[in-house]
């Protein structure tokens, strides 16, 4: 255990209280389902440098620090779809999004490449989650405004959820046909034989 690792285990550990923050009818519950999501959010922002700078990078944190980012949008998007805020097609689209990325990284891997996360990837990440927090936070205090822009934002991660799927997709096809991988998809720390890594 460790101070990075801590923070990534904070982060999976606010999901139940979330989901059943959101199960109840009140603001107040609403709120709080905010207030917590905001802090497990804000900890992926300091886990990967806080690993880096004390030399904590481990295997299992590079292995959880992405899985609890999914786990927290989505668990927190199943929250919002059962108050009818997040259609369920939405939840059904980022999950097999997420499942398939996980099985073309594994195919990919068996062939001895590791897909790193792209600016498309970072991109999805950063926008699902500000999606999600504008929708508690328009669940919290409901407004035309607020409504607009959750929506807009939500849109907008689902695009970016297709279109980093496709992109892992053209990425791993490679892999799964057989064939070489271009080195200028390899991270460069692949490359060079380094294997240092981050907290994701």
């Amino acid at each position: 255990m460790n101070l990075a690792l801590a923070l990534v285990y904070l982060r999976m550990a606010a999901i139940a209280p979330i989901v059943l923050l959101l199960g109840q009818p009140e603001r107040g519950a609403a709120a709080w389902a905010l207030v917590l999501f905001v802090l497990a959010a804000l900890t992926d922002l300091a886990d990967g440098p806080i690993a880096r700078r004390l030399g904590q990078v481990t295997r299992l944190g590079t292995f959880l620090d992405p899985l609890a980012d999914k786990l927290l949008i989505v668990g927190t998007l199943i929250g919002l779809g059962a108050r009818g805020l997040v259609p369920s097609w939405i939840v059904v689209l980022v999950v097999a999004r997420e499942l398939v990325v996980t099985n073309l990284r594994a195919v990919a891997a068996a062939r001895g490449y590791s897909i790193g996360a792209s600016t498309y990837g970072k991109a999805k990440t950063v926008v699902q989650s500000l999606a999600t927090a504008a929708l508690l936070l328009f669940l919290t205090a409901p407004s035309p405004v607020l409504a607009d822009v959750a929506y807009a934002l939500l849109a907008a991660a689902v695009g970016l959820t297709l279109l980093s799927g496709a992109a892992y997709l053209w990425q791993a096809s490679w892999a799964m046909a057989g064939r070489g991988v271009p080195a200028r998809w390899r991270p460069a720390a692949r490359r060079d034989g380094d294997v240092r890594g981050t907290a994701r």
